[in-house]
């Protein structure tokens, strides 16, 4: 008999964060079937805004940025810089398994919503906190972004250049959700320890930590003396580089086998036999010609349409794909069999389309897509549910403490 029940069901959640990182852990938490309690200022989560950079539109009726981050949650408006806002904050604790944020240290402990008040207080809770560089070191207290601790400083961007030439444009958000999803699984490990000890932990993951691992066989390299960026036309082996094909579309190779392949790669995709035995066959042998060989494939990749080196590198049995853009993803039948996206009508008729969160359960199956929060939507429900009566709310309401 299948269990129909997602994971995290009855585990509730409340979500001090805003922008990328931790709403990001948020969603994927509310997807594995949590309660998610989003708290915003009465100015929003930037997030509500900052899409227009990339062309998203950003109104209540529609507004993708926001929605992609925070789909599946309840929302609700507490000013955090009162003793009341606070005390409310507190009393979701009390019913609650995990507090999420990524707010900034000095700012938690000014409000009184550091993990050493909140083990005090509640300790049973699992404080999970996204940092930017980590709790040490002379860059614990600086703002950070995926674009400045995980692309910047923790090397990713300069490895991903062409060696001689500009670095590329970050793409926005991309460390943001590695870091929320490893955030996400120390969670559910601190949950797991939880069931034996009854006691909350203190879960972190910072942008530059995340960054340091995504590149680790690159910075363990660097120890022994292989520098990055390099460029495509000196890979680590010939042909585990891109190609540009006659119709100016490009293709990668991971040509990780290299000993085994090369009879095949040079009798079916390139139709050059002559080069079996020679300087370029072995492993051993090709990384003193790397150079050299790139070059003379890049004239043999230039005479053919990326499609038709695609049909020879799939009869050969050799790991490659075409260079996809965004747009392409947006179009890829692999995506929509998987329901790795998601089509989603807005209240105003427009569709967009939204991206599914990277785990998948064969027996607990997901439900229906479930729109992001408008701005305090659930503020009075919730409210009630930690006893808060309908004098006390107006009240509250009335003093601009909730919304």
């Amino acid at each position: 008999m299948s269990n129909t029940g997602l994971p995290l069901k009855g585990i509730r959640v409340i979500e001090y964060a805003n922008f990328v990182a931790a709403p990001i852990c948020g969603r994927v938490l509310a997807d594995w079937g949590a309660e998610v309690i989003k708290i915003e200022p009465s100015f929003g989560d930037s997030m509500r805004i900052v899409g227009i950079q990339w062309c998203f539109p950003a109104t209540e009726e529609e507004n993708p940025m926001f929605e992609i981050e925070n789909s599946g949650k309840k929302d609700i408006v507490v000013d955090t810089n009162t003793k009341e806002g606070v005390e409310i904050i507190y009393k979701l604790l009390e019913g609650a398994d995990v507090f999420l944020t990524n707010t900034r240290q000095k700012a938690l402990d000014k409000s009184g919503l550091n993990y050493e008040e909140v083990k005090k207080r509640a300790p049973h809770i699992i404080y999970a906190h996204l940092l930017g560089y980590g709790d040490k070191g002379p860059a614990k207290d600086n703002p950070a972004f995926d674009y400045t601790a995980y692309f910047a400083r923790g090397g990713v961007a300069a490895s991903l250049m062409e060696k001689g030439t500009s670095p590329a444009n970050p793409v926005a958000g991309l460390g943001d959700h590695y870091a929320g999803m490893s955030l996400a699984g120390g969670i559910m490990a601190a949950l797991y320890k939880r069931k034996e000890t009854g006691l909350g932990e203190r879960v972190t993951v910072s942008l530059f930590h995340t960054a340091v691992f995504g590149m680790g066989i690159m910075v363990s390299a660097a120890h022994y003396g292989y520098e990055m960026p390099i460029t495509r036309r000196q890979p680590p082996n010939p042909l585990n580089t891109t190609f540009k094909c006659a119709d100016d579309k490009w293709i990668q190779i991971a040509f990780f086998q290299y000993d085994k392949w090369f009879p095949g790669f040079c009798n079916t995709v390139i139709e050059r036999p002559d080069l079996i035995g020679g300087k370029y066959s072995t492993l051993r042998s090709a990384v003193n010609y790397v150079e050299e060989f790139v070059e003379m494939m890049e004239k043999e990749f230039i005479k053919r349409p990326v499609d038709e080196w695609c049909e020879r590198l799939q009869a050969a049995g050799i790991p490659y794909e075409k260079l996809a853009t965004p747009s392409d993803v947006l179009v890829d039948p692999q995506c929509w069999e998987n329901d790795y996206l998601i089509k989603h009508t807005y209240e105003n008729g427009h569709e967009g389309v939204i991206f599914s969160t990277p785990v998948m359960f064969t027996e607990a199956q997901k439900g229906d897509y479930r729109r992001a929060p408008k701005l305090g939507e659930h503020t009075k429900e919730v409210m009630a549910e930690i006893g808060i009566d309908e004098k006390q709310y107006n009240e509250l309401k009335e003093k601009g403490i909730i919304l």
